[in-house]
């Protein structure tokens, strides 16, 4: 199984990672200037603790530079790709240039090729995107069987188009959600996204992941998968030095559900992705096989139960991914008891996520499976995926729009637009790390 990783830096030479098969797939931000790439292998734990920890929990090998105790990973015979930003200090498109880190002569370079402004597709020429979204983008291209995000970057469109692709290739999309020092700064990235799969943490006795000193408590998202633990794990090092140490924080349960659900897809091959994940989200809590029942308390559909999701065939579950709300009749599009629907400007209001919706996917979709030609501002485009001749009027998908209620409603409407919720829609470029610095045993990363 193949596991990507996006984060910031990596440190392949830290003793846990010794005989893992991880390969450093390249970095998505060049210096506009020089043309240099952007360093993204480090053994300065101040940058690169983060990002090895997160591999750490993927294929770590138990032991540690002394011989002792080391990180162990959930899949320490998986493949991980490792897709680097660098410092997101610096990515600001006037310190970073965009590339494809991963496209192959003559292939379609995903850095100029499309993207989607939220209402339609649109050509790429000028390179303008995210470059956690770029990798993750290129991850799938690549082949990736599950992402696993443990950074916060990115504005909503960016992600949403992330979103399209992992539907159309079904290949899951894992991301933390906020931790507990993150609640009230504005981020980016997917944790809120219809489609991705949020991943909370826990704690050793089961209670959310909790900051000592505030008490608060990490989630701040609607659309949570399921929680994973994440406090008080062994690490290889933190910002101060390497060698183990306890690490805690909602990046550390990620790639230990990505982890899980990789092993499910090596368990099950002739199960799909999201079947493998179908399984994640039954089989939650004290075990056993059961209706997904998504929870009010951050803990979305409960506590990842590795066992007793392994000991489930996934082709018994619906071939879908069970965090795509296609409906504004799913319950998880209610809001104060009331059910989804279109506000008076065209806006999707989902209880669930902000966006994106199925109008939205089966547009992108048409431009980028069917190779339909656009038409952004009137005039018919070519796309690098175009395949019809641009004297064929592009269907848009309107003839398809009666698949789902909720594009009836839109349709209904008669306004296409697909805008991110407050919260979401004022993060258009603003990125953090998913972590704080010289905090008690790195509690908060």
């Amino acid at each position: 199984m193949k596991i990507a990783v996006i984060d910031t830096f990596v440190n392949p030479d830290a003793p846990e990672l010794a005989g893992a098969n991880l390969q450093v797939r390249g970095t998505t931000c060049v210096d506009p200037d020089s043309g240099e790439p952007h360093q993204i292998v480090s053994d300065d734990p101040d940058q690169a603790a983060h990002g090895t920890n997160v591999v750490s929990m993927l294929v770590g090998n138990g032991v540690a530079g002394d011989g002792g105790l080391g990180a162990r990973g959930i899949a320490p015979e998986a493949e991980v790709w490792f897709y680097g930003v660098g410092d997101l200090d610096q990515a600001g498109s006037d310190q970073c240039k965009l590339q494809d880190p991963t496209v192959e002569e003559g292939g379609i370079d995903l850095a100029h090729d499309i993207t989607w402004s939220g209402r339609k597709v649109e050509n790429n020429t000028s390179g303008l995107g995210d470059s956690t979204a770029l990798a993750a983008r290129a991850a799938i291209r690549d082949g990736a069987d599950v992402v696993s995000v443990s950074v916060l970057a990115g504005g909503p469109t960016d992600w949403d188009q992330v979103i399209f692709e992992s539907l159309i290739a079904e290949v899951p999309i894992f991301v933390g959600v906020l931790n507990p020092d993150d609640l009230f700064a504005l981020q980016g990235g997917p944790y809120m996204h219809n489609g991705a799969f949020a991943i909370n943490a826990i704690e050793e006795d089961g209670s959310l992941l909790t900051d000592r000193e505030t008490g608060m408590t990490s989630g701040a998202s609607g659309t949570i998968a399921v929680a994973a633990p994440g406090g008080r794990l062994l690490g290889v090092g933190d910002d101060e030095g390497w060698g183990p140490r306890l690490i805690s924080g909602t990046s550390y349960a990620t790639p230990l559900a990505a982890g899980a659900a990789a092993l499910g897809m090596q368990k099950y091959p002739d199960a799909s992705p999201f079947q493998v994940t179908q399984a994640m989200l039954r089989t939650t809590g004290s075990g056993g096989v059961h209706e997904i029942e998504w929870g009010l308390d951050e803990l979305g559909a409960g506590y990842l139960n590795v066992m007793e999701m392994l000991k489930a065939d996934p082709s018994q579950f619906p071939d879908e991914n069970p965090q795509w709300v296609t409906s504004l009749d799913d319950p998880r599009c209610e809001q104060d008891g009331k059910p989804g629907y279109i506000a008076d400007n065209g806006q999707v209001m989902c209880g669930w996520s902000a966006s994106p919706f199925v109008e939205g996917y089966e547009k992108y979709r048409a431009a980028y499976v069917d190779g339909e030609p656009i038409a952004p501002f009137g005039e018919l485009e070519a796309t690098p995926y175009t395949t019809q001749p641009l004297d064929e009027e592009p269907a848009q998908v309107a003839e398809s729009a009666g698949v789902s209620p909720l594009m009836v409603a839109l349709a209904v409407v008669g306004v296409l637009v697909l805008l991110g919720g407050i919260a979401v829609a004022i993060v258009l470029v603003v990125v953090s790390r998913k972590r704080r610095r010289n905090r008690e045993q790195t509690t908060t990363y």
